[in-house]
């Protein structure tokens, strides 16, 4: 190998700091090998993708979450965009090692110290987040994945069942937002039932069909492989509203294991016309947080969600990025803080796999400050 390849995979390895790289649980390539690919395309691809994912994520830790995210920072999600939209690596060892290190590296937050803020808003895979308070830790939409779950079909998740019951173990309670299993995951609701832990499900989550004679969402998708399954965890979901309520329900959400209370309300909203239960979660601390779900932002829900500021304050909202009217609907919540959601969905062709960079440009119009997070990074709010 010449010195000057040894001279730039030192640097490429000194560059990522030592968390990260045993967040990748990656072994230090061996130099030899590094560089000699001839006729292994696809092992270059895996070493490539690995590669970059390591040091895109180096730049991140860098270059924390911030409202004016410095051109480093813009950079490496950018890289993540086009790692995440080449179709050769869906499913691949590199992509799925990726997601148990997500895991891995969210269960590692949560078993640090705890925020000395009143809240600290931690991203999962797409749409799911974690709330971390120095008191609960409540989740959202989280899912394990799978490259054909938009059509409900049964495979191997992406994030393996060991690594997402860290990070379970670790959490209070699960809110769902709707039936669409990139939202409702049978098997993480069921981790958190068998721990004796709240799940909040959307009206028809899982219900039986009967013209599929099995669980199946509310467009008869079926997200359940068994009735039996479903009867086991139907008795164990709290559902505050029915699928035909037009006003919002409060409810209080009781953490037995915290022995803490938690404020929910669920706003009526829709996805088309698929219920989408938009959660306001008011924590012990006092802290509001809005999440869409995938609440489209338009026909008749957007005269509420547009009256949201006058119901009460919202110190962070969660959107989904792709939100029809996603400035408009920013506007009638007011937050203090907008996080978006839902980029890279891995189940959609890349057309609708949403770009960190599309994020960018969505944002510049909001009416409050927004910060785009990667998987697995954390925003505090004093």
């Amino acid at each position: 190998m010449s010195s000057l390849k040894t001279a730039a995979l030192t640097a490429l390895l000194a560059s990522i700091p030592p968390a990260v790289a045993a967040a990748q649980n990656a072994p230090a390539p061996d130099p030899q090998r590094a560089f000699n690919y001839h006729k292994q395309s696809e092992a270059m691809l895996q070493e490539q993708a690995r590669v970059v994912s390591a040091q895109a994520l180096a730049v991140l830790a860098a270059h924390p979450p911030s409202a004016s995210p410095s051109p480093e920072r813009l950079l490496a999600l950018f890289a993540l965009d086009a790692l995440l939209h080449d179709t050769r690596l869906d499913k691949s060892p590199a992509f799925l090692d990726a997601m148990d290190a997500l895991a891995a590296r969210v269960a590692a937050t949560l078993d640090g110290p705890a925020p000395t803020v009143p809240l600290r808003v931690i991203r999962f895979y797409n749409h799911g987040f974690i709330l971390q308070t120095p008191s609960v830790t409540l989740a959202i939409d989280l899912v394990r994945g799978g490259k054909n779950v938009i059509n409900g079909i049964d495979e191997q998740p992406f994030v393996s069942e060991a690594a997402m019951r860290r990070v379970v173990e670790r959490c209070d309670a699960l809110l769902i937002s709707h039936p669409h299993n990139d939202h409702a995951d049978l098997r993480v609701a069921e981790l958190f039932a068998a721990a004796g832990k709240p799940v909040v499900a959307p009206p028809g989550l899982w219900e039986a069909s009967p013209s599929h004679g099995a669980a199946a969402d509310v467009k008869g998708r079926p997200v359940a492989p068994d009735a039996a399954r479903f009867a086991a965890i139907a008795p164990k979901l709290i559902r505050p509203r029915a699928a035909d309520a037009t006003a919002p329900a409060d409810i209080t959400l009781n953490l037995p294991l915290k022995n803490r209370a938690v404020a929910v309300r669920a706003y009526p909203g829709h996805q088309g016309k698929v219920p989408n239960n938009v959660h306001a979660i008011t924590t012990p601390e006092g802290k509001t947080v809005l999440h869409t779900g995938d609440q489209d932002g338009k026909g008749d829900d957007l005269a509420w969600l547009l009256k949201i500021h006058e119901q009460q304050r919202v110190d962070v909202f969660l959107p989904q990025c792709w939100m029809s009217r996603l400035p408009l609907v920013t506007k009638g919540v007011a937050p203090a803080l907008v996080l978006p959601g839902h980029e890279n969905e891995m189940g959609h062709t890349i057309d609708h796999r949403e770009s960190w960079w599309q994020s960018v440009l969505r944002v510049q119009n909001l009416t409050a400050p927004a910060i785009l997070t990667a998987w697995g990074e954390h925003v505090d709010i004093p």
